[in-house]
């Protein structure tokens, strides 16, 4: 009984869904604030201590607002669609150690970053498929969009996650969060400026937001979502960000294994995991904020004549340094 209580407890509240969510909906704000600061703004400012609950009563508000099914959509797929793809998100980030040990107690097991990248994957296609039931032709353009991104861009990031992989001589990603002692970051600098870069793209951030541009299709995929439905396709685009932030931190800054002070490790590694956390979403929304939004044309060039060929080249240069000069450094 102690064990179940234990196991709810991980999962539905912390460091599990409760703590997920709202941690999401701080995250939005800090976007929201960093994109006002560099645009000369205000950003929230009303709704909590500096605009802070701005997005929770986001999520409310679209969760209290009529719910309507346009005529002609596939209303299975219209409906459900959004639901999977913010479910098999949370499902993923379950599995990456936030305070030393998975959210679900005993679930790393070997090759669990190529499932979590394979999960990621499936929710983008879910995503796919909630523009493509809408029966709109800017929301067949923003899926089309999306899912040619998603496959061309999938590509380069599954080969640079497995630069950390070949240092840590592991799959899982606990191993390769574990075994940091110098972070992999320093190592190969080069693969995590790429991963950064390709994770832009996965993350529908600046340049990269052809998708949803909206001068050019409305508002893609979401053109015709309203009510809970589009709450949770913001949420499930608010998540994403949160675990492509978590998948940088286990790959390449140590997970959330830092200095220990005093009182339970536990505790200073969750804390660490959300500093590290927190930086690079600072990073990524100050690169949106930086570069104005690509071509869909020039977003596949990127894709398949830069950053591929990059990305294999990262990879054997990490290699290399695996097999060379980490064992001496360590």
């Amino acid at each position: 009984m102690l064990f179940d209580l234990y196991f709810v407890f991980r999962v539905l509240v912390f460091p599990g869904f409760t703590f997920l969510f709202f941690f999401t909906m701080f995250c939005d704000w800090v976007e929201r604030k960093i994109e006002a600061r560099m645009q000369n703004r205000m950003g929230p400012t009303f709704t909590g201590p500096g605009g802070i609950l701005q997005p929770f009563a986001d999520v409310v508000k679209l969760l209290t607002k009529e719910d309507i099914v346009p005529g002609g959509a596939k209303k299975t797929i219209f409906r459900i669609a959004p639901i999977i793809s913010f479910s098999i998100i949370v499902f993923a980030i379950s599995f990456l150690p936030i305070d030393g040990a998975a959210i679900i107690p005993n679930s790393s097991f070997a090759g669990d970053l190529i499932f979590i990248m394979a999960l990621i994957t499936i929710a983008n296609f879910f995503l796919f498929l909630s523009g493509w039931a809408s029966a709109n032709p800017y929301s067949d353009i923003g899926a089309s969009r999306l899912l040619t991104q998603f496959l061309g861009y999938d590509i380069p990031l599954v080969i640079l996650a497995l630069a950390p992989a070949f240092l840590a001589g592991s799959l899982t990603i606990a191993s390769i969060a574990a075994s940091q002692y110098l972070p992999f970051i320093i190592l190969a600098p080069w693969a995590f400026v790429l991963f950064i870069v390709t994770l832009q793209a996965e993350l529908e951030k600046d340049p990269f937001d052809i998708p949803h541009a909206e001068s050019e299709v409305v508002g893609g995929l979401e053109t015709e979502f309203c009510g809970g439905k589009l709450a949770f396709l913001r949420l499930t685009r608010d998540m994403q960000i949160v675990f492509g932030a978590a998948l940088v931190v286990e790959l390449f800054l140590g997970g959330p294994y830092g200095p220990v002070f005093f009182g339970f490790p536990a505790f200073w590694y969750f804390l660490w995991f959300v500093l590290k956390l927190l930086a690079v979403v600072v990073v990524t929304e100050y690169l949106t904020c930086l570069f104005a939004r690509f071509r869909i044309d020039q977003v596949l060039t990127a894709n398949w004549k830069v950053l591929l060929p990059l990305s294999v080249l990262s990879l054997t240069l990490t290699v290399a340094v695996a097999t060379w000069v980490y064992p001496l450094v360590m």
